[in-house]
């Protein structure tokens, strides 16, 4: 199968990486906030919803793996 490239297609791994390294600050951020103490007066006294934040967060994810998913899925129905 000869396939022409994007410029762009050789910075595809890289922006793959980054995006399931901020997936997963995301993840960290969001459990590990929810156990650690915080004192009055900080930055972390107020969070934010967190109901809305982790909806927000599993959305993003459905997102990605259907984006980083639909180029094998292609394949399968235009080979067909």
């Amino acid at each position: 199968m000869d396939r022409e490239f994007h410029p762009a297609c050789a910075y595809q791994p890289y922006f793959i990486a980054a995006t399931l390294a901020f997936l997963g600050h995301g993840y960290w951020l969001i459990y590990r906030s929810s156990t650690g103490a915080c004192a009055d007066g900080k930055a972390c006294a107020r969070p934010l919803p967190n109901r809305i934040v982790k909806t927000s967060l599993i959305l993003a994810t459905i997102l990605v793996v259907a984006a980083l998913g639909f180029d094998f899925i292609a394949l399968l129905f235009l080979n067909s």
